[in-house]
Protein backbone atom coordinates (compact mmCIF):
# COMPACT_ATOMS: atom_id res chain seq x y z
CA UNK A 1 0.00 0.00 0.00
CA UNK A 2 2.90 2.36 0.72
CA UNK A 3 4.44 1.74 -2.69
CA UNK A 4 1.07 2.23 -4.38
CA UNK A 5 1.00 5.77 -2.97
CA UNK A 6 4.65 6.49 -3.82
CA UNK A 7 5.86 6.27 -0.22
CA UNK A 8 9.40 4.96 0.29
CA UNK A 9 8.54 3.44 3.68
CA UNK A 10 9.52 0.10 5.19
CA UNK A 11 7.27 -2.22 7.17
CA UNK A 12 9.49 -4.39 9.37
CA UNK A 13 8.85 -7.16 11.90
CA UNK A 14 9.81 -6.70 15.54
CA UNK A 15 9.09 -10.07 17.11
CA UNK A 16 8.98 -9.30 20.82
CA UNK A 17 6.73 -9.11 23.84
CA UNK A 18 9.37 -7.11 25.72
CA UNK A 19 7.76 -3.91 27.02
CA UNK A 20 11.19 -2.29 27.51
CA UNK A 21 12.17 -2.91 23.87
CA UNK A 22 8.86 -1.41 22.75
CA UNK A 23 9.34 1.63 24.99
CA UNK A 24 12.84 2.21 23.62
CA UNK A 25 11.48 2.10 20.09
CA UNK A 26 8.94 4.77 20.99
CA UNK A 27 11.53 6.90 22.81
CA UNK A 28 13.75 6.96 19.71
CA UNK A 29 11.20 9.14 17.93
CA UNK A 30 12.19 7.55 14.61
CA UNK A 31 9.09 5.42 14.09
CA UNK A 32 6.16 6.57 11.97
CA UNK A 33 3.92 3.97 13.54
CA UNK A 34 3.43 0.27 14.09
CA UNK A 35 0.92 -2.53 14.37
CA UNK A 36 0.61 -4.39 17.68
CA UNK A 37 -0.46 -8.03 17.75
CA UNK A 38 -1.27 -10.56 20.46
CA UNK A 39 -0.22 -11.04 23.18
CA UNK A 40 0.74 -7.36 23.46
CA UNK A 41 -2.50 -5.54 22.67
CA UNK A 42 -3.47 -4.97 26.31
CA UNK A 43 -0.05 -4.69 27.96
CA UNK A 44 1.42 -2.25 25.41
CA UNK A 45 -1.59 0.08 25.62
CA UNK A 46 -0.15 1.61 28.80
CA UNK A 47 3.16 2.46 27.11
CA UNK A 48 1.98 4.98 24.50
CA UNK A 49 1.58 8.70 25.20
CA UNK A 50 -2.12 8.90 24.40
CA UNK A 51 -5.06 6.68 23.45
CA UNK A 52 -7.94 7.32 21.09
CA UNK A 53 -11.30 7.25 22.87
CA UNK A 54 -12.24 3.86 21.42
CA UNK A 55 -8.89 2.35 22.47
CA UNK A 56 -9.23 3.81 25.96
CA UNK A 57 -12.62 2.18 26.52
CA UNK A 58 -11.59 -1.13 24.97
CA UNK A 59 -8.34 -1.20 26.93
CA UNK A 60 -6.24 -2.58 24.08
CA UNK A 61 -4.46 -1.33 20.98
CA UNK A 62 -3.42 -2.79 17.65
CA UNK A 63 -2.06 0.42 16.12
CA UNK A 64 0.38 3.15 17.12
CA UNK A 65 0.75 6.33 15.09
CA UNK A 66 2.87 9.45 15.49
CA UNK A 67 1.70 13.03 15.81
CA UNK A 68 3.53 16.24 16.66
CA UNK A 69 2.57 18.12 19.79
CA UNK A 70 1.34 21.49 18.49
CA UNK A 71 2.85 23.30 21.47
CA UNK A 72 6.23 21.65 21.90
CA UNK A 73 6.81 20.11 18.47
CA UNK A 74 7.70 16.80 20.13
CA UNK A 75 6.61 13.47 18.68
CA UNK A 76 3.62 11.98 20.51
CA UNK A 77 2.69 8.33 20.01
CA UNK A 78 -1.02 7.55 20.04
CA UNK A 79 -2.53 4.10 20.49
CA UNK A 80 -5.64 3.13 18.51
CA UNK A 81 -7.66 -0.02 17.95
CA UNK A 82 -8.60 -0.48 14.32
CA UNK A 83 -9.84 -4.04 14.98
CA UNK A 84 -13.02 -2.22 15.98
CA UNK A 85 -13.28 -0.76 12.48
CA UNK A 86 -12.50 -4.14 10.95
CA UNK A 87 -15.38 -5.79 12.79
CA UNK A 88 -17.77 -2.88 12.25
CA UNK A 89 -17.19 -2.50 8.52
CA UNK A 90 -17.26 -6.25 7.86
CA UNK A 91 -20.94 -6.19 8.83
CA UNK A 92 -21.81 -2.70 7.52
CA UNK A 93 -20.43 -3.36 4.03
CA UNK A 94 -21.86 -6.87 3.74
CA UNK A 95 -25.13 -6.69 1.83
CA UNK A 96 -26.90 -9.38 3.86
CA UNK A 97 -25.67 -8.22 7.28
CA UNK A 98 -26.33 -4.55 6.58
CA UNK A 99 -30.08 -5.21 6.48
CA UNK A 100 -29.97 -6.17 10.17
CA UNK A 101 -27.75 -3.36 11.45
CA UNK A 102 -30.65 -1.20 12.62
CA UNK A 103 -32.34 -4.02 14.54
CA UNK A 104 -31.83 -3.73 18.31
CA UNK A 105 -30.83 -7.26 19.28
CA UNK A 106 -27.93 -8.93 21.12
CA UNK A 107 -24.57 -9.80 19.61
CA UNK A 108 -22.31 -12.72 20.46
CA UNK A 109 -18.54 -13.17 20.64
CA UNK A 110 -17.01 -16.64 20.72
CA UNK A 111 -13.69 -16.45 22.57
CA UNK A 112 -12.32 -13.93 25.08
CA UNK A 113 -8.87 -13.48 23.54
CA UNK A 114 -7.24 -10.74 21.50
CA UNK A 115 -10.15 -9.71 19.25
CA UNK A 116 -12.84 -10.06 21.90
CA UNK A 117 -12.72 -6.52 23.30
CA UNK A 118 -12.83 -4.87 19.89
CA UNK A 119 -15.68 -7.15 18.79
CA UNK A 120 -17.73 -6.35 21.90
CA UNK A 121 -17.21 -2.63 21.42
CA UNK A 122 -18.02 -2.68 17.70
CA UNK A 123 -21.18 -4.74 18.18
CA UNK A 124 -22.49 -2.44 20.90
CA UNK A 125 -21.32 0.98 19.76
CA UNK A 126 -21.80 0.71 15.99
CA UNK A 127 -24.03 -2.28 15.22
CA UNK A 128 -27.04 -1.89 17.51
CA UNK A 129 -26.37 -4.64 20.06
CA UNK A 130 -27.25 -3.40 23.59
CA UNK A 131 -25.96 -6.58 25.20
CA UNK A 132 -23.18 -8.89 24.15
CA UNK A 133 -22.98 -12.57 24.98
CA UNK A 134 -19.50 -14.02 25.35
CA UNK A 135 -18.89 -17.76 25.13
CA UNK A 136 -15.48 -18.77 26.43
CA UNK A 137 -13.87 -21.76 28.08
CA UNK A 138 -12.85 -19.84 31.23
CA UNK A 139 -15.21 -17.56 33.14
CA UNK A 140 -12.41 -15.50 34.69
CA UNK A 141 -11.22 -14.34 31.26
CA UNK A 142 -14.66 -12.96 30.45
CA UNK A 143 -14.86 -11.35 33.89
CA UNK A 144 -11.51 -9.62 33.32
CA UNK A 145 -12.65 -8.20 29.97
CA UNK A 146 -16.02 -7.06 31.35
CA UNK A 147 -14.53 -5.46 34.46
CA UNK A 148 -11.85 -3.60 32.50
CA UNK A 149 -14.22 -2.26 29.87
CA UNK A 150 -16.84 -1.23 32.42
CA UNK A 151 -14.23 0.65 34.44
CA UNK A 152 -13.23 2.46 31.25
CA UNK A 153 -16.79 3.60 30.58
CA UNK A 154 -18.26 0.88 28.35
CA UNK A 155 -22.04 1.23 28.56
CA UNK A 156 -23.16 -2.10 27.14
CA UNK A 157 -24.05 -5.30 28.97
CA UNK A 158 -21.57 -8.18 28.76
CA UNK A 159 -23.03 -11.59 29.61
CA UNK A 160 -21.01 -14.78 29.92
CA UNK A 161 -22.85 -17.84 28.61
CA UNK A 162 -21.20 -20.93 30.04
CA UNK A 163 -23.60 -23.78 29.23
CA UNK A 164 -26.05 -24.83 26.49
CA UNK A 165 -28.84 -24.52 29.04
CA UNK A 166 -28.03 -20.83 29.57
CA UNK A 167 -27.84 -20.30 25.81
CA UNK A 168 -31.33 -21.71 25.28
CA UNK A 169 -32.84 -19.21 27.72
CA UNK A 170 -31.62 -15.97 26.10
CA UNK A 171 -32.74 -13.84 23.18
CA UNK A 172 -31.08 -14.94 19.95
CA UNK A 173 -28.20 -12.77 18.64
CA UNK A 174 -28.29 -11.11 15.23
CA UNK A 175 -24.51 -11.06 14.73
CA UNK A 176 -21.75 -13.43 15.88
CA UNK A 177 -17.99 -12.80 15.87
CA UNK A 178 -15.77 -15.90 16.03
CA UNK A 179 -12.50 -15.06 17.76
CA UNK A 180 -10.80 -18.40 18.38
CA UNK A 181 -8.06 -20.35 16.54
CA UNK A 182 -8.99 -22.94 13.91
CA UNK A 183 -8.54 -25.91 16.23
CA UNK A 184 -10.99 -28.62 17.23
CA UNK A 185 -11.99 -28.42 20.92
CA UNK A 186 -9.75 -30.67 22.99
CA UNK A 187 -10.34 -30.04 26.69
CA UNK A 188 -13.58 -30.42 28.62
CA UNK A 189 -13.85 -26.63 28.91
CA UNK A 190 -13.38 -26.14 25.17
CA UNK A 191 -15.96 -28.80 24.34
CA UNK A 192 -18.50 -27.21 26.69
CA UNK A 193 -17.93 -23.80 25.09
CA UNK A 194 -18.44 -25.30 21.62
CA UNK A 195 -21.62 -27.08 22.75
CA UNK A 196 -22.89 -23.72 23.99
CA UNK A 197 -22.15 -22.13 20.62
CA UNK A 198 -23.90 -25.03 18.87
CA UNK A 199 -27.21 -23.90 20.38
CA UNK A 200 -27.06 -20.74 18.27
CA UNK A 201 -25.71 -22.45 15.16
CA UNK A 202 -28.75 -24.73 15.18
CA UNK A 203 -31.47 -22.38 16.41
CA UNK A 204 -31.10 -19.24 14.31
CA UNK A 205 -29.69 -17.92 11.06
CA UNK A 206 -27.86 -14.64 10.72
CA UNK A 207 -24.45 -13.20 9.89
CA UNK A 208 -21.20 -14.40 11.40
CA UNK A 209 -17.70 -12.96 11.06
CA UNK A 210 -14.91 -15.55 11.21
CA UNK A 211 -11.90 -13.55 12.39
CA UNK A 212 -9.51 -16.46 11.80
CA UNK A 213 -8.35 -16.45 8.16
CA UNK A 214 -4.78 -17.77 8.15
CA UNK A 215 -3.42 -20.23 7.11
CA UNK A 216 -6.81 -21.10 5.58
CA UNK A 217 -9.86 -18.94 4.92
CA UNK A 218 -12.46 -21.69 5.25
CA UNK A 219 -12.00 -22.77 8.84
CA UNK A 220 -13.87 -25.56 10.62
CA UNK A 221 -16.35 -23.08 12.05
CA UNK A 222 -16.67 -21.25 8.72
CA UNK A 223 -17.80 -24.48 7.03
CA UNK A 224 -20.07 -25.48 9.90
CA UNK A 225 -21.92 -22.17 9.99
CA UNK A 226 -22.23 -22.05 6.20
CA UNK A 227 -23.71 -25.55 6.05
CA UNK A 228 -26.37 -24.44 8.53
CA UNK A 229 -27.39 -21.54 6.31
CA UNK A 230 -25.53 -18.67 7.94
CA UNK A 231 -24.11 -15.71 6.02
CA UNK A 232 -20.38 -16.13 6.75
CA UNK A 233 -18.04 -13.15 6.38
CA UNK A 234 -14.37 -14.18 6.00
CA UNK A 235 -11.78 -12.70 8.34
CA UNK A 236 -9.60 -11.34 5.55
CA UNK A 237 -12.28 -8.70 4.94
CA UNK A 238 -11.89 -7.45 8.50
CA UNK A 239 -8.14 -7.32 7.95
CA UNK A 240 -8.60 -5.10 4.90
CA UNK A 241 -10.88 -2.67 6.71
CA UNK A 242 -8.72 -2.42 9.80
CA UNK A 243 -5.58 -2.16 7.65
CA UNK A 244 -7.04 0.71 5.66
CA UNK A 245 -7.75 2.50 8.94
CA UNK A 246 -4.15 1.89 10.09
CA UNK A 247 -2.86 3.22 6.79
CA UNK A 248 -4.86 6.40 7.32
CA UNK A 249 -3.50 6.89 10.83
CA UNK A 250 0.09 6.38 9.69
CA UNK A 251 0.01 8.43 6.49
CA UNK A 252 -2.76 10.97 6.99
CA UNK A 253 -4.14 9.92 3.58
CA UNK A 254 -7.97 9.97 3.60
CA UNK A 255 -9.84 6.71 3.12
CA UNK A 256 -11.17 7.63 -0.32
CA UNK A 257 -7.57 7.94 -1.54
CA UNK A 258 -6.35 4.75 0.15
CA UNK A 259 -5.54 1.87 -2.26
CA UNK A 260 -8.00 -0.52 -0.60
CA UNK A 261 -8.81 -2.51 -3.74
CA UNK A 262 -5.11 -2.99 -4.46
CA UNK A 263 -4.51 -4.26 -0.92
CA UNK A 264 -7.56 -6.53 -1.10
CA UNK A 265 -6.44 -8.16 -4.34
CA UNK A 266 -2.89 -8.64 -3.04
CA UNK A 267 -4.00 -10.18 0.26
CA UNK A 268 -6.49 -12.51 -1.36
CA UNK A 269 -3.92 -13.66 -3.92
CA UNK A 270 -1.35 -14.36 -1.20
CA UNK A 271 -3.87 -16.30 0.89
CA UNK A 272 -4.92 -18.41 -2.06
CA UNK A 273 -1.26 -19.32 -2.67
CA UNK A 274 -0.65 -20.51 0.91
Amino acid sequence: MFAAKGLDWEYQLLDTDDAEAFSKMLASGKMIGCAVTMPNKVTFSSLVDQLTEDARVVGSINTVFARKNSGTGQIVYVGANTDIIGVRDSFLFNETARQKCLEVRPGLVYGAGGACRAAIYALHTYLGCPKIYVINRFAHEVETVAKSMKENGFAGEIIHLSTPQEARRVELPKFIVLAVPNIKPQTAEEKLAKATLDVFIESTKGSVLEMCYHPIIRTLLYDEFEKKGWNVIPGWEAVIYQGAAQFGYWTGIPLEETPVEHASRTLRKNLENV
